[in-house]
């Protein structure tokens, strides 16, 4: 049983980059659109969230980071975050009860594995509001789309309480008071993401209607008064390496617990998930016998799957619509389709071929979710396609191979 759990990892190490401009052989333009302001709105990936933690490294090969570079030689200002000063933190707890840092691949006895670090939680002791210099990623790492609306987040959210103005506001009006020119949206993954991280044994799917609501009054505030902007809409978890990897090489004959069933056990279901926080546990020979089966919590049913898939899918109907709605002016980002492309076939950039497999496709980070540096130059082109295209503009295209891929021992 251990040998389907093994990190087998083929490769080399990656190169780190930072947020430095590549130059297309084409002359940059802005088109339609002004990009003297650029604000990012979103969650974890918008953030820079990599490797399991928030810190400066995420922060400055994330997405939102990358495309304000680019965005620089059609006339963006800069690009300020809510910079984490030194180490990281995550939401992972570790045994002594504190959160991670980094996850970091390490020498075990199965071959290399990821394994995470201390995390840095002085970081959380962060206040770095100052009304005079306007940070420009709303990147929230945890936030669903009613987060964004929702008055006091910042009492529920540490990762927001760094930079809120003030305990009481909402993400949203920190946002509005920056005055945007240009806007990049990406939420709604933690609507479902959460749930389905938790074995859907925690937490709740949100409703396909209230979601229409928040994305409905987001969208109608952001880009009021002709603001553009770009929206993106939401992956599979299909696509996403921590639901997929280690059945990856097809079903496996897994005793699991299902209190619905018989003796409350039953065996794995062809298309049912086990979750990557599973490893540790199938190491120990989980899911082997009756005696010891599987939690619940890190398999995802047939039903769970069913319902996460359906409202995805419902919310970037609403996404899509949206965009392409005659009251607003937004470029619609397809990440659905980019992520479905990994898995399919793969990205091919400069002769590398990039997938979602773990570790190895050298586009998601050690925590099987979000993005590497290279995986979010990936995201940041997407955006900038759809940019060029509603807006007539000549962004250039990030170099991807500038960026960090998964940092090898």
């Amino acid at each position: 049983m251990k040998n389907i759990t093994k990190y087998i990892l083929i490769g080399s190490a990656a190169l780190l980059g930072a947020c430095e401009p590549s130059v297309d052989s084409f002359t940059p333009s802005r088109g339609t659109a002004d990009f003297s302001n650029y604000v990012a709105v979103g969650d974890s990936y918008t953030a820079g969230y990599t490797d399991g933690a928030l810190g400066k490294r995420g922060q400055e090969s994330g997405f939102s980071c990358i495309l304000a570079t680019q965005l620089a030689h059609v006339g963006g200002n800069g690009f300020h975050q809510p910079e984490v000063k030194e180490g990281s933190v995550g939401s992972t707890t570790l045994p002594d009860g504190s959160k991670s840092g980094y996850y970091e691949l390490k020498v075990g006895e199965n071959g290399l594995a990821p394994v995470p670090g201390p995390g840095n939680m002085a970081i959380f002791a962060d206040r770095l509001y100052n009304a005079d210099k306007p940070f420009q990623n709303f990147g929230i790492p945890g936030a669903k789309s009613s987060h964004l609306l929702a008055p006091g987040y910042a009492t529920l959210n540490p990762f927001y309480a760094r930079f809120a103005s003030s305990s009481t506001t909402t993400v949203l009006a920190d946002v509005l008071v920056t005055d945007p020119t240009f806007i990049s949206l990406w939420i709604g993954g933690n609507d479902v993401l959460t749930y389905a991280l938790e074995g859907g044994e925690a937490d709740q799917i949100t409703d396909p209607v209230m979601f229409t609501a928040y994305i409905n009054g987001l969208v109608s505030q952001l880009f009021a008064n002709g603001r553009k902007g770009a929206v993106a809409n939401i992956p599979s978890i299909n696509d996403i390496p921590y639901f997929n990897h280690i059945l990856s090489n097809g079903h496996l004959p897994l005793i699991i617990k299902d209190e619905s069933a018989p003796g409350e056990v039953r065996q794995l279901i062809e298309g049912e998930k086990i979750l990557l926080g599973a490893s540790p546990l199938l190491e120990a020979d989980y899911g082997q016998s009756i005696d010891k089966p599987l939690p619940a919590r890190y398999v995802l049913d047939l039903e769970e799957v069913k319902a996460i898939n359906d409202a995805t899918e419902k919310y970037n109907k609403v996404i899509y619509d949206l965009c392409h709605s005659s009251d607003f002016e937004i470029a619609f980002v397809d990440l659905h389709k980019v992520m479905k492309e990994l898995t399919d076939t793969g990205i091919v950039v400069d002769g590398q071929l990039f997938s979602s497999k773990f570790v190895t496709g050298g586009a998601f980070s050690l925590d099987g979710i979000h993005a590497n540096g290279k995986g979010s130059a990936i995201i940041a082109n997407a955006f900038i396609d759809a940019i060029n295209d509603e807006y007539n503009a000549s962004v250039p295209r990030a170099n991807v191979n500038d960026y960090d891929g998964v940092l090898f021992p």
